[in-house]
């Protein structure tokens, strides 16, 4: 067996045992080391997610960026349509559905970027201030970074003829003496880690939307058990999906997920205030594009902003850390005979241009509502955040068009689930170096439904959050590291 799968296999047995025998002792470490990470750590996640943008803007731009992801007469496996889909669904999940709705409605009842600029909160004047800040969270700053480690690895995998590992992005820095050696085998350890609890984090959010969502639809109890189950439901259907492949499974999952997107998003817009979300995407393009960078290096100076800072952009950055090893490494799997240039402007610039227009579009609709009602969409909100889409849904049309589009609502989050479940496994397998073992495929799905349901356990979302940020502190140094790679190769010519 890979020493990096029996490493992690003792750890993550170690963490589920502990959880098993103290669940207080458990959910006191976790916390404790959380805390830690935030107050002495903050700046470290706000420089790297900053210093990965600037890298992956300068090749964009530079000479050797029209370098092809392999052989110069090397042709993409996957139609551009099957590869957006794949690096969208794959890197955002369910929840781009759930915070859409939810994100800017928390941050419209208060932030600091609002009492720094003296505006009152709840009101139409915050309007704009909540939702960019929801883009900052989605946009540049963590695609960034996942294109970074993806185009690393892409690189020296296809033209360096090395396997496609997270190890393999730091080619240049440890060199063929050490790349397969225990410095190799560690930073695949924590990639491993990085997925398992990124990807963790993702279910057990999703988990809890899914079982408010059927509440509201059904009556379902909102509990712990049904949460369970939900899981174990959405990591079977993910399990079966990886065991048939790439080109299978996840392809076509990840292509449905985009067309019963395009309907629930469409229907929002024509549904909602039309003329006025229009406005609102033109108006959030500009207001990101002038804003993002200051945003990017903005640290908090007083306790109320620290508090709020690590609450959401330290929490986001770990959880894009966290999931830059999975989605890194699977959106190099699918971008062998791309461009560096072409690489680099799609992954970066098509999912960032669907939030901006979809966090606009929901978001806006949400604000909308919410003004028109006071307390209708931040009570829901408010009482759990996963009942925002629920709630706007719910204020769009006469109740069965708005029961429908819940319904829809809630499949999505379901394949977006089974989509990155599936891709995950398809990962974590890749860093054991077994692609195509369907007994390790089956083995670290049900692991990941294990570890969810732990996390879920041992505190819900606090833990959850807990998790990414803690996982993310030891990646942001493999970033440096990746970056420092790259540079080095890019001056010597060597890329």
């Amino acid at each position: 067996m890979c020493p990096v799968s029996w490493v992690a296999l003792a750890l993550l047995g170690s963490l589920l045992a502990l959880a098993a025998i103290s669940i207080e002792t458990a959910n006191e470490i976790l916390t404790h080391t959380k805390d830690l990470v935030v107050r002495n750590f903050d700046w470290a996640f706000v420089g790297v997610a900053t210093a990965a943008l600037a890298l992956v803007a300068l090749l964009a731009v530079h000479p050797r960026a029209n370098v092809r992801l392999g052989a110069e007469d090397s042709e993409p496996e996957f139609s551009r349509f099957s590869w957006f889909s794949m690096l969208f669904s794959a890197g955002l999940a369910s929840g781009l559905l759930y915070w859409a709705a939810a994100e800017p409605i928390l941050h419209f009842q208060g932030n600091p970027l609002l009492a720094q600029a003296g505006i009152t909160p709840s009101t139409e004047a915050a309007a704009q201030t909540a939702i960019r800040i929801t883009i900052f969270h989605w946009g540049f700053h963590g695609w960034g970074m996942y294109v970074l480690g993806g185009l690393a690895i892409s690189v020296y995998a296809y033209r360096h003829d090395r396997p496609l590992t997270i190890r393999t992005a730091l080619y240049p820095i440890l060199g063929d003496r050490w790349i397969d050696r225990w410095p190799g085998h560690t930073i695949d350890l924590i990639g491993l880690l990085g997925t398992v609890f990124g990807v963790a984090t993702s279910i057990g959010l999703a988990a809890t939307a899914l079982n408010a969502t059927m509440s509201s639809l059904f009556g379902v109890d909102v509990a712990l058990k049904n949460q369970m189950l939900i899981v174990a439901f959405v990591c079977a259907l993910g399990i079966a999906s990886a065991v048939s492949g790439v080109g299978r499974g996840i392809r076509r999952l990840s292509e449905l997920n985009v067309w019963i997107s395009a309907v629930l998003f469409t229907s929002v817009l024509v549904l909602g205030p039309f003329t006025e979300l229009l406005m609102g995407i033109v108006t959030s393009t500009l207001d990101y594009l002038w804003t993002f960078l200051p945003l990017g290096l903005w640290l908090g100076e007083t306790e109320e902003e620290i508090r709020w800072q690590s609450s959401w952009t330290i929490f986001y950055w770990g959880w894009w850390l966290a999931w830059m090893p999975f989605v890194s490494l699977f959106i190099a799997r699918i971008s062998k005979g791309r461009t560096i240039r072409e690489f680099v402007l799609a992954v970066m610039g098509v999912p960032t241009a669907v939030i901006i227009i979809w966090m606009s579009v929901f978001g806006g609709t949400a604000i909308h509502q919410e003004l028109a009602n006071p307390g209708s969409v931040t009570g829901p909100v408010n009482q759990d955040y996963s009942l925002g889409i629920v709630a706007i849904l719910d204020q769009l049309a006469a109740p069965g068009v708005s029961l429908a589009l819940t319904a829809i609502a809630l499949f999505l989050l379901f394949t977006w689930l089974v989509t990155s479940l599936d891709s995950a496994t398809l990962v974590i397998c890749h860093l054991i170096e077994r692609p195509d073992a369907k007994t390790q495929q089956v083995l670290w799905g049900s692991i990941l439904a294990a570890v969810t349901a732990s996390l879920i356990w041992m505190g819900g979302v606090s833990a959850l959050q807990a998790a990414s940020i803690i996982i993310g502190l030891p990646l942001a140094g493999v970033m440096v590291l990746i970056g420092a790679g790259l540079l080095k190769d890019l001056f010597k010519g060597e890329l």
